[in-house]
């Protein structure tokens, strides 16, 4: 039954058939509880002062669900009428346990079958401890008996009990110890535990479990520390349950991963402050004091969340470093390595601990619905429950607020037309310009407040948040006031000192404000960001209010034109600071809001659209009540909506409703999101660059934010977004006036120059490399539809159909992810010479469409099949969609040809004469080309898969420079970069398994070199014959590049197109992260090797040819 040889997989197992507690003695001892506690009540009258039993409680481990088997504990509370206050327990118990131990002896002769009774020595004063043993004595259960005040009353049928303000600070006024009256809540601490799903349970099991292997190694290795020193189990069950409310809320979920994450917690427990606000919160002002002096003791501190005085974790008594030390040790353990022996990270969330990142970044942690009560004074009012998550940086909102007016929150986005949203944002979502005018007038007035009444004075202000961003929609609206002070002087020193001038600042505004200004009254809401003093302007008619963080604050980057990057040391003192991630956002307020203000109206307009459905979702949720987790900030969506702007559009006009299915694609995605600028902090720093590497390692999603390279703003639960994205795609918000959806703009989750050189083989298969399912469903209709041509067109007509050849990058096997390309090429008897390919196309073309649609109609596909209703008689296009995948899809077109070749046997050249009768044909360049399609299929799909998949990289890095690149005239063809990748790897490795980066960085040498370009193969044709010899001089005379189609050789690939164009932007590539190594150097490019006299690329004879600078 040892927990760490236990593979992960089986810990389920595990905990089923060897931690439960055995049935049969959990029957037994059910039924001598219950025939105590007639007994008790049956007697009534104990001690002189003949009390009446009001009720008895079961509590304890047993009573909670979270008994292990071996041994329990059980507690039997029995509230008494003689008990009216707290102070009464200690002066009328004595005579009440004494009375209470006559009954429990006689009882005690005959417990129950299977059981043996035994009293035992209470460990507590006011107790009555006995022992009940399974006559094996394999289990046993420890029960304490104890007489109680019956402080919550008896709870009406059916529902659970809710303590009254005055059962709190009655019991904080008693004078009592800590956890002394703990029993008089057991109810309450019972419901918390059994509410929890069955697997969580088993999770606490489990933890329990480790714990008494850890006190049981503690006794046998030293008498030192004795058992006693260790934190009380229940703490450790709190703890389990505060893991899961942060990290997961699912039913379902892996036991090693829950286990990992507790550990983890347990391993951080000087950072561990947890309660939670069910039973008492800050309401009372008793209470609510008491609460705060709880929450400034020794770490940890864990509250009993139904007796505030009770702290589990208690700093400085348990000892938390010995828990500590062993869940440091066991990490790499069998029960942690899943089955591929990956290690099973922890859950993350809000307080939990993050990779690479020492302390939890909470002072104090709840769950999202429990927010601090009303506060009767005049300035305090109840905080929106979308309060941010503790390891949010001050002054950015985390879950979003839903305290929004019910005209916005009521204007549901699915039920707008696609074609209204940029009204319905004017009209709806914009705030209104008289708000803004009081706010503006507000601030002014707060800040004068703060130059001329406040013991430190400022330096200077910033604006930030949402209203400095200009990105505040109507209804919610925050405002980041960083005040940078002169005698705060680095990231470290400002934390001492932010305390003080905080208290300072409210000290003057409190006694500065008193009546409304401007129209708005000044409310100072619920304290919970630190270094941050949180207040709320508020319209005198109720019905618009802005959220102020105001935020004292070093001055890291100084006075900056908008255009300025800041310097790299500046970053670096920040990384070297040892700072949490996100900790000194403030200080880069001015770069965030100058990020995100330079932006076109539009785009701004397009974030409040985002906002405004992100609200709606957090308003379903309750701020992430419904889900137990905290949505990603809103901040979050606004630069999503950049980058997505940003790679897909580009354009100050745009369609709203493109924009917004592509966010939603993104957020879909999200699994994969990486995403990050680098205007204002750069790869070329050495110590920015390994920080930045260092957070590419991390989980997705990864949003950094363009100002703060520390904060991840994507952290979050993205699960619930993503459901209602794909939710919302196929609403009239996202659909055509014909009712068909508007096409997204073609974003990827993450950039081909983001991507460390070390991962670019992972980026070809997440992002790059179709869905090989998909892939296998294309082939089949394809093979279907060739088939069906192949036997049905032209039947009553002297013209056959000789063979179908698939070709395009689907058929070479270099397809990209999303859509491809692809040709069908049907080599029909009518055409004998390639001068005839183009008579009659349009009779040919009608007639294939006929059996297309045919074809369409008999036969089932897995894909969807549909034909290009274009008008153009000469061309016939159709396309094959996934049913299932998100923009996966190849559009084919079918090419009536002359069938030049025949039936060429594999490995064979064809015949001279082909090519002898094509030079004689031809007019322009390639015109014959799908003549050739078999060698040109053949020449690329015969090559290894990872040169295959530089060929994806290398045409996805063109078609991103396609959508780039400004300037008259077209870049080279596609199909010449294919070729020229295959040169690269033919002359520079020939490897199979070579280093992609290397390859890349080659062709993109090869591509700056372009004007030495002078490349052909000869395996198709031949310079022997002197036709052909002849027209390949004349070919390889012409101005460079030359990139002949080595299965056409009248196809220049590298003719009359911009190389120019191309090869500035592969030069600004070579110094991206994709073309550097983790120390910064420059990827070294393969040697591109000298071709020799019989290689592919030969050169001929009595001829000179330069490549790569080379004479050959």
């Amino acid at each position: 039954m040892d927990l760490y040889h236990t593979p992960a997989g089986a810990l389920d197992k595990l905990v089923a058939h060897s931690l439960h507690p055995s049935r049969e003695f959990t029957t037994a001892v059910r039924g001598a509880l219950g025939l105590l506690d007639t007994a008790l009540r049956e007697r009534g009258a104990l001690g002189s002062q003949k009390p009446s039993v009001i009720r008895i409680v079961k509590g304890g481990a047993y009573a909670r669900g979270t008994a292990l088997r071996g041994g329990c504990d059980a507690e039997l509370v029995i509230f008494l009428s003689c008990f009216r206050s707290y102070g009464d327990q200690n002066t009328g118990r004595t005579e009440t346990l004494g009375a209470i131990r006559v009954l429990l002896e006689s009882w005690g002769r005959h417990p129950g079958p299977g059981l043996t009774f035994q009293l035992s020595e209470p460990k507590a004063p006011g107790v009555l401890q006995f022992r009940l043993m399974s006559a094996d004595q394999e289990n046993w259960m420890d029960v304490s008996l104890v007489p109680a005040f019956d402080v919550l009353g008896q709870p009406h049928s059916g529902v659970k009990p809710k303590p009254k303000p005055e059962v709190y600070s009655s019991l904080l006024s008693s004078g009592c110890r800590p956890g002394e009256h703990a029993v008089c809540f057991t109810e309450l601490r019972k419901d918390f535990v059994n509410s929890r799903p069955i697997k969580l349970k088993n999770l606490i099991l489990l933890v329990k479990h480790w714990y008494s292997q850890v006190q049981t190694q503690e006794t046998m290795r030293t008498t030192g520390v004795p058992r006693a020193t260790l934190p009380p189990s229940y703490a450790l069950e709190l703890l389990t349950i505060f893991a899961w409310e942060q990290g997961c809320r699912e039913d379902k979920f892996r036991l090693a991963q829950g286990l990992r994450t507790v550990l983890a917690l347990i391993q951080q427990n000087k950072d561990l402050c947890i309660f939670w606000t069910e039973n008492y919160g800050f309401g009372d002002p008793v209470v609510g004091e008491f609460l705060r002096r709880q929450l400034e003791r020794p770490r940890p501190v864990i509250l009993d969340p139904a007796d505030p005085t009770w702290d589990l974790g208690n700093g400085t008594t348990w000892r938390w470093d010995v828990l500590a030390k062993e869940a440091e040790s066991c990490f790499n353990q069998r029960c942690f390595l899943q089955t591929s022996g990956v290690p099973e990270q922890p859950w993350e969330g809000p307080g939990l601990p993050r990779a690479g990142i020492l302390g939890l970044g909470h002072p104090i942690q709840q769950r999202p619905n429990q927010v601090l009560e009303d506060n009767t004074s005049h300035n305090a009012v109840r905080p929106r429950t979308g309060s941010p998550p503790p390891n949010t940086p001050s002054g950015h909102s985390g879950a979003p607020s839903i305290s929004t007016p019910r005209s916005v929150m009521g204007s549901d986005l699915s039920k707008i037309p696609s074609k209204e949203l940029d009204s319905f944002i004017q009209d709806h979502l914009r705030p209104s310009p008289q708000f803004q005018q009081q706010v503006r007038k507000a601030i002014d007035a707060i800040l004068r407040c703060l130059r001329e009444k406040c013991v430190y004075k400022a330096s200077r202000v910033s604006k930030g948040g949402s209203f400095g961003r200009g990105t505040d929609i109507r209804g919610d609206c925050d405002v980041e006031l960083v005040v940078f002070y002169k005698v705060l002087r680095d990231f470290k020193g400002q934390r001492s000192q932010q305390a003080e001038i905080l208290r300072d600042i409210r000290t003057q505004l409190q006694a500065w404000w008193q009546e409304p200004l401007s129209g708005l009254s000044l409310q100072f809401t619920e304290q919970n960001r630190p270094n941050a003093l949180q207040l709320r302007l508020v319209s005198t008619d109720l019905s618009s209010w802005v959220d102020i963080s105001v935020l004292p604050t070093f001055d890291a980057v100084g006075q900056l034109n908008s255009s300025d990057k800041p310097q790299p040391q500046v970053y670096s003192s920040l990384l070297s600071s040892g700072c949490q991630a996100g900790e000194h956002a403030a200080c880069f307020t001015e770069l965030q809001r100058n990020f995100v203000n330079k932006r076109p109206v539009k785009l701004k307009n397009l974030m409040l659209l985002v906002k405004h459905w992100y609200r709606q979702v957090a308003a379903r949720d309750k701020g992430g009540e419904a889900t137990g987790t905290t949505l990603p900030p809103a901040y979050a969506l606004e630069l999503l909506t950049i980058f997505a702007w940003d790679q897909g559009c580009g354009k100050e006009g745009f369609s709203m409703a493109e924009g917004l299915r592509t966010i939603l694609r993104l957020i879909q995605q999200h699994q994969s999101l990486c995403v990050y600028w680098t205007v204002n902090y750069s790869v070329q720093d050495p110590v920015l660059r390994a920080h930045l590497l260092r957070q590419l390692q991390k989980a997705r999603p990864l949003v950094l934010d363009p100002a703060d390279p520390t904060w991840n703003v994507g952290q979050g639960s993205w699960k619930l977004l993503a459901q209602e994205a794909a939710a919302l795609e196929s609403q009239v918000c996202l659909q055509s006036g014909e009712g068909t959806p508007v096409p997204p703009w073609d974003v990827m989750p993450a950039l081909l120059h983001q991507t460390p050189s070390a991962d670019l083989d992972k980026f070809i298969s997440e992002f790059l490399q179709p869905d090989r399912h998909f892939l296998k469903q294309v082939k089949k209709a394809v093979d279907t539809i060739c088939s069906f041509l192949k036997e049905n067109c032209f039947q009553n007509s002297p013209i056959k159909v000789l063979k179908v050849v698939k070709g395009g990058s689907s058929a070479k096997g270099t397809a990209l992810q999303g859509r491809s390309d692809a040709d069908l090429v049907v080599f029909l008897s009518c055409f004998q010479h390639f001068s005839e390919q183009g008579s009659r196309r349009a009779e040919i073309i009608s007639e294939i469409r006929a059996q297309l649609e045919a074809c369409q109609r008999k036969q089932k596909f897995d894909v969807k099949f549909e034909i290009s209703n274009r008008k153009n008689p000469r061309v016939l296009s159709f396309s094959l969609t996934s049913q299932t995948l998100l923009d996966q899809s190849v559009d084919f077109d079918v090419l009536p040809a002359f069938d030049a070749l025949g039936q060429l046997r594999s490995g064979c050249k064809p015949d001279a004469q082909v090519y002898e009768n094509l030079i004689c044909s031809y007019s322009n360049a390639g015109e014959f080309s799908t003549c050739f399609t078999e060698l040109q299929r053949d020449f690329i799909s015969s090559r290894p898969t990872k040169l295959k998949s530089l060929i994806r990289l290398v045409k996805h890095w063109y078609q991103q420079c396609n959508k780039m690149v400004t300037g008259k005239g077209s870049l080279p063809p596609q199909h010449g970069l294919e070729l020229l990748t295959v040169y690269a790897w033919e002359q520079g490795s020939q490897n199979p398994q070579f280093n992609m980066a290397e390859g890349f960085r080659t062709v993109l040498e090869l591509v700056g070199q372009y004007r030495q370009l002078c490349i052909y193969w000869t395996i198709n044709y031949s310079a022997k014959d002197k036709a052909i010899g002849d027209f390949l001089k004349m070919q390889l005379q012409k101005p460079r590049p030359i990139i002949l189609d080595p299965a056409d050789p009248t196809g220049n690939l590298g003719h009359n197109a911009r190389w120019d164009l191309l090869a500035r932007e592969a030069a600004a590539c070579t110094s991206a992260l994709c073309c550097m190594d983790k120390n910064g150097n420059p990827i070294k490019p393969w040697l591109v090797k000298r071709p020799t006299i019989c290689g592919p690329a030969m050169s001929l004879c009595n001829m000179t040819m330069i490549t790569m600078g080379q004479k050959l």
